[in-house]
């Protein structure tokens, strides 16, 4: 039987995604539980059954793996998070709303959220930077959302320090929230956010 035009080219490239899908999977699995630097490519190779040849040719090397994992968790946070703090609502619902998308995408994507936590400091050079880059991004959404509810007197003026305290309140919750436990992402984000926002809301008088 002939051979579409194409056809060998669509299954190479077909194959080679399917291989470097199973190289990411495998790369947060090890990375999550024994750390970057504890993980080598052998072990890489020899859990995914491709030869330390074939990864090499697929990801370039373990800090581009790294860096994938970093960048593609805080490109997904970034992008849900730039279309809730554009709504046209009060900054008491667009952070509620904010912080339930985190819990959601903390939980749904915990492996890989542990090594962007745990192990994004091994990346150098521009990888860190661009990386660190995308943190600050976030965090300055977070203090925006915050600092414009001060200005219009739903909360009250927060220290530097206290906004830190309060992004690391939700998003560290990576290491024990998952999507199918006995509440769910966006309740237990409920029952922070009421907790602080009773907290921090302005007095009315």
């Amino acid at each position: 039987m002939p051979v579409k035009p194409g056809g060998t080219a669509r299954r190479t490239n077909r194959a080679g995604t399917e291989a470097r899908q199973r190289i990411m999977t495998s790369a947060v699995r090890l990375f999550a539980e024994n750390g970057y630097h504890a993980t080598g490519i052998e072990m890489i190779s020899h859990d995914t059954g491709i030869g330390r040849g074939a990864l090499y040719h697929h990801i370039g090397s373990k800090e581009t793996l790294l860096f994938e994992i970093c960048h593609t968790r805080l490109s997904d946070l970034l992008e849900q998070s730039g279309w809730i703090v554009a709504t046209e609502t009060t900054y008491r619902e667009r952070f509620r709303q904010l912080m339930r998308s985190t819990m959601r995408n903390l939980a749904e994507h915990a492996l890989e959220w542990t090594v962007a936590f745990q192990e994004f400091k091994a990346l150098t050079g521009q990888r860190h930077a661009v990386i660190q880059d995308a943190r600050d991004r976030y965090e300055t959404m977070v203090a925006g959302i915050l600092r414009g509810g001060a200005e219009a007197g739903e909360f009250r003026e927060l220290d530097p320090l206290v906004v830190k305290g309060i992004l690391g309140h939700y998003n560290y919750s990576y290491a024990w929230i998952r999507p199918d436990g006995e509440r769910t992402p966006e309740e237990i984000a409920d029952l922070f956010t009421d907790t602080l926002l009773n907290g921090i809301r302005q007095d009315p008088r």
